[in-house]
């Protein structure tokens, strides 16, 4: 972060620099690489600011929107990302007492374009649960995690975070802290059973093993990363053109449910959203599906 500081110190007070990263490394735990991103989108204003003879100390909500006009040819999630620096910039301006207004109050962020996740087909899925050798332990495991996750949506941190303490194997449901420490039951079918029995079976469960369900070969607890590892392994194998992400098992968890006539609300539930309106994407993912499939069968389409 000291490049950063010397890059950025004709735009930024160096005081005022080292202040916001540490606000943001103390208060608000952020990783010393957003914190450099934070740093430099602000940097960028400041620079804007001093052309028109002010600093990050006076710029009003009109400086935002002159700013905003002059950037619109850039991405919104740049624009938003943009945003979010400049708000944390100006709270920890306030907190300081370096200002006492908000310019920022009455700016929108920019509505970003609702894009339709991408799912897997049904034939997809089943292609994958069917590529690991089950012949070993390893794929043993990876069979056994590929059946829970479409069975049960689970978001990958749930799935490579799940406790035996959590797992009720014999009345086939997980009990899922999710975000916001919020619990939620997700049930899953008798084949995610059969394969979570076998797959436990063969690695042993005494107490060196852990109380985490799915173990990497060191006998710890799989990665995020690795586990991203495992999807796109197994894709690879499958000749797939483009790689599914982990994510895209949750994805297609929520669009095949809905595909089959499940309701909404149960998919949120089953999901763990707060919010009905987070689930009501894949909705449109069915109802593009369904159009797409019109397109191509009738003959007048």
């Amino acid at each position: 972060m000291k490049d950063t500081q010397s890059a950025l110190g004709a735009a930024l007070d160096s005081a005022i620099v080292r202040g916001f990263e540490d606000y943001l490394l103390l208060e608000r735990a952020l990783s010393a690489q957003t914190i450099s991103s934070y740093v430099r989108d602000v940097a960028r204003f400041a620079i804007f600011l001093a052309a028109r003879g002010l600093n990050v100390l006076n710029f009003t909500a009109a400086d935002v929107q002159a700013y905003l006009w002059d950037n619109r040819a850039q991405a919104v999630s740049s624009q938003a990302r943009w945003l979010v620096a400049l708000r944390a910039l100006t709270h920890y301006l306030i907190l300081t007492k370096q200002r006492s207004d908000d310019p920022l109050v009455h700016i929108d962020n920019p509505k970003r374009p609702q894009t339709l996740p991408k799912v897997l087909s049904e034939h997809t899925v089943s292609a994958f649960l069917q590529a690991p050798n089950i012949s070993t332990l390893v794929g043993l495991r990876d069979k056994a995690m590929l059946e829970l996750l479409y069975a049960t949506g689970l978001r990958v941190s749930e799935l490579t975070g799940l406790t035996l303490e959590e797992l009720h194997l014999h009345e086939c449901y997980v009990l899922i802290k999710g975000k916001g420490g919020k619990e939620r039951i997700v049930p899953f079918n008798h084949s995610a059973q059969q394969w979570l029995q076998r797959y436990l079976n063969a690695r042993g469960e005494d107490g060196a093993a852990g109380s985490f369900v799915f173990l990497s070969q060191k006998g710890g607890a799989l990665t995020r990363q690795s586990f991203w590892g495992i999807v796109r392994k197994y894709g690879r194998q499958l000749g797939l053109d483009a790689l599914p992400s982990p994510h895209t098992f949750r994805h297609a968890f929520a669009t095949h449910l809905l595909n089959h006539d499940a309701d909404l609300r149960a998919v949120q539930m089953l999901l763990g959203h707060s919010n009905l309106t987070t689930t009501q994407i894949y909705t449109h993912v069915a109802t593009a599906r369904l159009h797409a499939l019109y397109r191509k069968a009738h003959p007048r389409a």
